[in-house]
């Protein structure tokens, strides 16, 4: 403890020095390990793994540094394939791997998602077609690398071809030299003006696009394009695709369908014996059911597009309304998912199933769903090649013609959301609403039904409540009574004032009343009685309660004006006939006044 204090007093008139040493240290700290590392290399460079050969080595991307490049490219690993392919020791998935570099010569971004790879095989394939056919310049003259910066070449074409090569000036793959947009695009139409020409002799692959679309799976097998694996009828073709991928693709289509509807239908008789024993609807089995259809259209998309291995315009027009069923059967599936989730809530929290929050809770999940299934619409467009914006577009003009043709049933929805976001009245409120009295039975989201007391519904428009005056008697915290007692004019004046001190200890003595707040008093000369001015609250839960109570409170008055002898008046009249002297005759006539006094 001494040595700390020594230091302390040592370092307390000498910050600079303190500041020093602290740099020093924090200094060493970094230095070491900076320090270690030409150390660590030295003793352990030997050690380190090796790069293997570029040639051998299969994470390296394919050349496309200049037309050259590219094209030696896309040929050198379609040989492979084909070499593979004719190898019968070999299976056909050893041709994926060159497959996929071969497509990585070709600008693929205008393809649709769905489509990019199987596109991707077809047209590399096609190319390789067509120029085993019209051949290719000599390899000399095709631009390299040096010749592309000499002369600052952006695209070159294939003579006498319209098959283009492009620089690529944005994205990813920038300054690769790639098979452009169109030859992609038109690659099917070149092999179809070449398909007749006989194969040159040097370098060739024959038969390797027909070997593809024979192949089932993937990869490419020329046992099946040699007719060796099927006999010559099932290996014919039609609309471009072989008869055994008709028939099986039929075949799975069919099963799928099949089973589909049988279970949905199962799902849906087993949840109507469940709504009939439980009272209440339950949807899972219908969920099950939606989701086995959404995973055996997945599974069938994918046998007809990788196993049986359907090409071109055909594949591509398969794939589209495969798209369309998943991604409506999984709109269905949201928007069941979605309208329960709401009820479980509302079960699980006990709460009014027609209350103001469980119409919330399920407007927003509905809300939840629309969004969703347009956000699927979206994703949807985009897969199959629809541009987004287009989509959008589209989504923006139908929405307004719907608000057009539906603007009352829209004004009625904004009523709706309005009501349960204010929330001035309540399933079981009494209200007064543009001259409707009653009580109030569902809101929902077109209308509110009001049962009035007459006993009638009546349902009045959601948007009305949106500019009316709502009058809620169900919010009261008190309940007024106002009426008048009358009593006879002969009342002396001890008992009116008894009487009146009576009424208000009858109202202290009632548990429901309102203590702080009331007026009892003789208010006024009637023509026939003396008016007492009877004024109170009472606090009670609803109308049946009020009237109860009231009931309860006037009785206790009629006792107590039994027992101070206190009369009620009721109205009465006196009629005085006066006969004058110039009428007494009795044969003359008469004449009568009939005054209205006070009796």
């Amino acid at each position: 403890m001494a040595r700390f204090d020594q230091f302390y007093h040592w370092a307390q008139p000498r910050p600079p020095l303190c500041f020093a040493a602290l740099g020093l240290l924090f200094a060493l700290f970094l230095w070491l390990p900076l320090a270690g590392q030409p150390l660590l290399a030295e003793e352990f460079g030997d050690r380190l793994p090796t790069a293997i050969a570029p040639a051998i080595n299969p994470l390296r991307p394919p050349d496309t540094s200049s037309p050259r490049a590219t094209i030696t490219s896309l040929i050198l690993n379609l040989d492979r394939v084909y070499l593979i392919g004719k190898d019968p020791e070999q299976p056909g998935r050893e041709t994926i791997q060159p497959l996929r570099r071969a497509v990585r010569t070709l600008d693929l971004s205008e393809v649709p998602r769905a489509f990019t790879e199987g596109v991707g095989v077809e047209v590399a394939l096609l190319l390789k077609e067509v120029i085993d056919r019209v051949g290719l310049p000599p390899y000399a003259s095709i631009p390299d690398a040096e010749q592309v910066e000499r002369e600052d070449l952006t695209q070159w074409r294939i003579p006498n071809t319209e098959i283009l090569l492009q620089q690529v000036q944005e994205g990813p793959r920038a300054g690769a030299w790639l098979f452009s947009v169109d030859t992609v695009d038109r690659a099917e139409d070149f092999f179809a003006s070449v398909e007749d020409l006989p194969y040159l002799q040097q370098g060739s692959t024959p038969g390797i696009y027909r070997a593809y679309t024979l192949t089932p799976g993937t990869g490419i097998d020329f046992t099946w394009a040699d007719n060796q694996a099927l006999p010559p009828w099932l290996a014919g073709e039609w609309l471009g695709q072989a008869v055994w991928q008709w028939l099986a693709a039929a075949v799975a289509v069919i099963g799928a369908i099949a089973i589909a509807l049988l279970v949905y239908r199962l799902a849906r008789r087993a949840e109507r014996r469940a709504k009939a024993k439980l009272g209440r609807e339950t949807r899972w089995r219908t969920m099950a059911a939606l989701v086995l259809a959404l995973l055996l259209a997945v599974g069938v998309h994918a046998l007809i597009g990788w196993q049986i291995n359907f090409t071109g315009s055909m594949l591509q027009s398969i794939a589209r309304v495969f798209v369309v069923i998943e991604y409506s059967l999984l709109a269905w599936l949201v928007a069941v998912v979605f309208s329960r989730i709401p009820e479980v809530i509302i079960r699980s929290r006990r709460l009014r199933s027609r209350g103001i929050d469980s119409q919330l809770l399920r407007l927003g999940f509905k809300l939840l769903i629309v969004i969703a299934i347009a956000a699927m619409v979206i994703d949807a467009a985009d897969r199959i090649g629809l541009p987004a914006y287009s989509v959008l577009t589209g989504l923006g003009v139908g929405s307004l013609a719907i608000a057009l043709a539906a603007r009352e049933t829209l004004a009625n929805l904004l009523g709706s959301i309005a009501i349960m976001l204010d929330r001035p009245f309540a399933i079981g409120d009494w209200i007064k609403l543009n001259g409707v009295e009653g009580t109030v039975e569902d809101i929902g989201f077109r209308s509110t039904r009001i049962r009035t007391f007459y006993d009638s519904e009546l349902s009045v428009p959601n948007s009305s409540t949106m500019t009316a005056t709502i009058d809620n008697m169900g919010r009261r915290t008190y309940r007024r009574v106002y009426t008048r007692l009358a009593i006879r004019y002969d009342t002396p004046p001890e008992r009116v004032e008894a009487f009146v001190e009576g009424i208000k200890a009858v109202i202290m003595a009632t548990p429901s009343t309102r203590k702080d707040y009331f007026h009892v008093v003789l208010n006024d000369f009637a023509p026939s009685s003396l008016d007492i001015m009877l004024y109170f609250f009472l606090q009670v839960p609803d109308w049946s309660a009020e009237l109860i109570e009231r009931q309860r409170v006037l009785l206790e008055i009629v006792r107590l004006a039994e027992r101070l002898e206190v009369k009620f008046a009721f109205p009465t009249q006196t009629v005085e006939i006066e006969r004058l002297p110039e009428l007494s005759h009795p044969h003359s006539s008469s004449s009568a006044e009939w005054p209205r006094t006070n009796g």
